[in-house]
């Protein structure tokens, strides 16, 4: 049950992402086999067969795609058959036919035929131009495979010749002119010689069939299976099925099971299939579930209550599942697996027979509960009924005890308050009821579990027409204590059914909650993303200001070049604080610059720091207000404090290592602190570019030109030995600035070729 189960879900799983298996034109070869056995074929016996071939090829093919499983092992035991599809492919046409080019031998006897009617139909039609007053008709006619001319019956004698054949009205012969005797001869002898060819070509081909039939009834049984298995798949999509769990502990639950014949989902099924026409009304579906220890359930409630579908939804979903099938059930189905079904179900009266109802349901309770024992489970409808209520009560009794301590499973339904009232007294059994509608007269076809339901035989009667002195002489007959018993069942039925609606309001306050508190959760995510995108979009802003301000301060650093007096009474230093001072109010600056301050507090004199953004860390050696000075592999630079933020202490060497590192490609260190100094005594600022490309680096360097300008400093160019042609690029490019006057290799403190040191004019 269990492989048969998977097997459902892997193929609904393939055909959903996948598609359908081609087993189109599959048919049973049994009977083209025995044909072509018997020597007495044609072309047309070999369809079914290269059908079943193809198929077994296409599907797998297609189950290549499949995952390793049942699906997977299935297409391996699909046995191939390419040598006899590339034989027939050599033989037939598309049509079916011997194809000429199928042998050598037949396209050439074929190519001779093709010749010889040729000369035929023109020495014929000729006869036809020449004789045409006495013909019948003006066209050339094939009688006994033979070319013949009709001719009119009173002008036979003027056309020698034989004659084949007569008209139906006796007017026209048809004679077979002397000039072509000659050549339909021929014609006859050739479509003898084709007639061999082909038969000896398709007897061949029939041997080699039969040497594979075994093959093919193996393909054909696969093919079958895999059919099978699309048609459970089918059932499970119309009516929205689903492959139900297997209980290992021998619970049973159904959750929402709806039975085939009721639901609604499978009506335009019902219609095709078994030619149904009644008003489709939505099945009520069934809740039931059991524990392992709960062997007995008794059923009971109203006569059209409900009681028989519950019993019958029950066994025919444990047959369905254990065949495989999809159940048209809810999530949370899980099924135990019985070896034996058995069911006294139906009235088996047979009057010739001399078997009344209730004799032929002793007969099968006593068969049932010859099987009874672990694993069986039995179904019976009405137990007890058809006779005296005592006796049948009694006899009822005695049959579940039985049954019960032989180890099976039952679900019974009945009316008779003495098995209602010994299930209510067991351990392993469960009592139910049929809801039933008070207001309306009518039942609802729920189960209640827990409950002893009433046959509601007054209220039925009314339903169904009963006159209402019948119904209140009824009353009278059962008396006062039959009614106080009615009340209190009713005013029990009421309570549970407020409890019911209770339960089912509380669950939708839940799920009402629920989709509060996921509305409410998605509502908080769009406004954090709201005031990030705020954020982003004001320090965007920010970021644009400052280059239209940098750009202004490139403008009048040319400007400075061009006139050093103006120059000397204006730095970039100064423009740079006015630009600063003119965005100092931007509220995404000032908010970027409180997140930033938090993150640089923590800092102290003597710990370690690193510049934010960069993998550049340092110890620093001194604080101020608004910057600090920051010691970088033996150099000293000075940073703002906003760029700053503590650094987690190292680890090992090779973390220390990284921590000193100052530069990469996506990042550029100016020491832009207290100038150090060259070899001969004058301040030196530096730019590291390395990893930059050529252009990315001279637009760098030409700023740091800019800075060692206004601070009369020299300037050295940190670009690596690499490959070279960054170093050449930048050395060219300074040699022709107007404001260098050297540019020479570093020495050994300086970097060796690795650096260029320039000098200022």
């Amino acid at each position: 049950m269990r492989a048969l189960l998977e097997e459902t879900s892997e193929i609904w799983a393939f055909r959903i992402r996948h598609g359908r298996l081609p087993l189109a034109g599959v048919e049973d070869v049994a009977a083209p086999l025995t044909t072509i056995e018997s020597g007495a074929f044609g072309p047309e016996d070999f369809r079914p067969v290269l059908s079943v071939a193809r198929a077994a090829a296409a599907v797998r093919r297609a189950l290549e795609r499949a995952e390793p499983g049942w699906l997977s092992q299935r297409r391996e035991r699909l046995p191939r058959f390419d040598d006899l599809l590339e034989q027939a492919q050599r033989i037939f046409g598309a049509d079916g036919a011997v194809r000429d080019d199928a042998s050598p031998e037949l396209a050439a006897i074929r190519a001779r035929l093709r010749r010889r009617r040729n000369e035929v139909a023109r020495s014929l039609e000729k006869l036809l131009d020449q004789r045409r007053d006495f013909l019948g008709d003006a066209t050339v006619v094939l009688r006994n495979d033979r070319y013949c001319l009709p001719v009119l019956a009173s002008a036979r004698s003027r056309v020698p010749g034989m004659v084949h054949d007569r008209s139906g009205s006796g007017q026209t012969v048809f004679v077979e002119p002397m000039e072509v005797i000659e050549a339909n001869n021929d014609l006859a002898l050739l479509a003898g010689e084709e007639r061999r060819e082909v038969e000896r070509l398709l007897t061949e081909f029939g041997r080699a069939v039969l040497s594979a039939s075994p093959d093919l009834e193996a393909a054909v049984a696969e093919l079958a299976a895999l059919d099978a298995l699309e048609a459970k798949v089918e059932f499970g999509d119309l009516s929205e099925g689903r492959v139900p769990a297997i209980a290992d502990e021998g619970e049973w639950v159904l959750r929402g099971a709806r039975h085939p014949l009721l639901d609604s989902r499978l009506a335009p099924l019902r219609r095709r299939v078994l030619d149904e026409s009644r008003d489709e009304r939505e099945a009520v579906p069934l809740d039931l579930e059991l524990t392992r220890e709960q062997r007995l359930l008794v059923v009971s409630g109203p006569n059209a209550g409900g009681k028989t579908v519950v019993l019958k939804t029950a066994g025919l979903f444990s047959l369905l599942a254990q065949s495989g099938i999809p159940i048209p059930a809810a999530s949370g189905t899980r099924l135990p697996v019985f070896r034996a079904i058995r069911t006294e179900i139906g009235d088996a009266q047979a009057i010739l027979s001399d078997r009344s109802t209730f004799s032929s349901s002793m007969e099968t309770l006593a068969s049932i509960l010859e099987q009874a024992s672990a694993g069986v489970l039995a179904l019976v409808d009405e137990i007890g009924g058809a006779t005296d209520p005592e006796e049948g009560s009694a006899l009822a009794v005695a049959f579940l005890e039985e049954f019960l301590a032989r180890g099976g499973r039952v679900i019974v339904t009945t009316h008779l308050a003495a098995i209602k009232n010994f299930a209510a007294a067991r351990a392993d059994a469960v009592c139910a009821a049929m809801e039933f509608d008070e207001a309306t007269g009518r039942p609802n076809y729920r189960l209640h579990p827990g409950l002893s339901g009433r046959s509601r035989a007054l209220s039925v009667a009314k339903e169904r027409g009963l006159p209402p002195v019948v119904l209140d002489r009824a009353r009278e007959i059962l008396g006062e204590a039959w009614r106080r018993r009615e009340e209190r069942e009713t005013e029990a039925e009421a309570a549970l059914e407020r409890l019911r609606r209770a339960e089912v309001a509380l669950a939708e306050e839940r799920e009402k909650l629920g989709r509060d508190a996921e509305r409410l959760s998605a509502e908080k995510n769009e406004v954090s993303l709201a005031r990030a995108r705020v954020r982003e979009e004001g320090l965007a802003g920010f970021e644009k200001a400052r280059r239209e301000l940098a750009r202004h301060v490139d403008e009048e650093l040319q400007a400075i070049r061009a006139d050093v007096a103006r120059r000397s009474e204006t730095s970039a230093a100064q423009l740079l604080a006015q630009a600063e001072r003119a965005v100092a109010d931007e509220p995404a600056l000032v908010e970027a610059r409180e997140q930033e301050a938090e993150k640089s507090r923590g800092l102290e004199e003597g710990g370690r720091a690193r510049v934010r953004g960069l993998k550049v860390e340092g110890t620093v050696v001194s604080l101020e207000p608004d910057s600090a000075w920051l010691e970088i592999a033996g150099k000293r630079m000075r940073v703002s404090r906003s760029e700053l933020e503590p650094a987690r202490p190292a680890t090992s060497p090779s973390s220390k290592r990284a921590a000193v590192r100052v530069s990469s490609k996506a990042d550029t260190v100016r020491v832009a602190g207290p100038p150090q100094t060259d070899p001969t005594g004058g301040p030196i600022q530096e730019v590291n570019v390395i990893g930059r490309r050529l252009d990315e680096a001279i637009d760098e360097v030409e700023k740091a030109l800019d800075e060692a300008l206004v601070a009369g400093a020299a300037l050295r160019v940190i670009h690596g030995h690499g490959t070279g042609r960054l170093r050449d690029g930048l050395r060219e490019h300074l040699r022709q600035h107007p404001n260098v006057a050297s540019a020479r290799a570093g020495d050994a403190r300086e970097g060796g070729n690795g650096a260029t040191v320039v000098e200022l004019k």
